[in-house]
């Protein structure tokens, strides 16, 4: 008597590190493909049709949908948005082709809760790359990985940069507004980070 029949097999496509919702953080995956076979005396011996590949979080075991791998780990994400504040800072600050003492201790004081390694040397040297940072890259990943709160902080701390020698000027506004225009922010938003800056500028001290 012959018995025959089909199963349900996974084989293990690949493995790496994702940002694991389950977690909270990052963590080990397996890319997991499912596929049917068929069997005789219960023994796969056919390979038949692909019924999908999952992803599976090896601490909790969650499956995903393999599209959350396009997601960046969370440690990519922070590696980026320091180097994007980093070259954020530069951009503001040279701007209009002067650079004071104060835009460098607020370039490091910005910086600095990002890393503690950042240093005034360290933006020093940022400056003389000023035109070759990817910044326009960088504001690109971050248009859509930042939510509009975390958005906004990113411009909100641009916008202070720009009030550091106590002056504002066009080509400062413009570099502002460039950055939050490239964040993905609207330009209703990016008015009113504008407006604050301004407003405590002049508010008498």
């Amino acid at each position: 008597m012959l018995i025959w029949g089909w199963k349900t097999r996974t084989k293990v496509l690949g493995t790496g590190t994702f940002y694991s919702p389950a977690l909270g953080a990052d963590g080990p995956y397996e890319l997991v493909e499912a596929r049917r076979w068929f069997t005789l005396f219960f023994i796969p011996l056919i390979p038949l049709s692909v019924l999908g590949t999952f992803v599976r979080c090896t601490q909790t075991q969650s499956t995903y949908d393999p599209r959350v791998l396009d997601g960046p780990t969370n440690a990519e994400f922070m590696d980026q948005l320091y180097a994007a504040m980093r070259e954020v800072v530069v951009a503001v600050a040279s701007a209009d082709g002067q650079i004071t003492d104060e835009e460098r201790r607020l370039a490091v004081e910005i910086v600095g809760g990002y890393s503690s390694a950042y240093t005034a040397e360290t933006f020093a040297s940022d400056l003389t790359r000023a035109h070759d940072q990817p910044l326009d890259q960088r504001l690109a990943f971050l248009s859509t990985s930042l939510n509009d709160s975390g958005k906004e902080r990113m411009l909100a701390a641009a916008a202070t940069m720009m009030t550091a020698d106590g002056s504002i000027d066009d080509r400062d506004r413009a570099a502002v507004s460039d950055i939050g225009g490239k964040l993905g922010m609207t330009d209703a938003h990016i008015r009113g980070v504008l407006m604050m800056a301004e407003e405590r500028i002049q508010r008498p001290s």
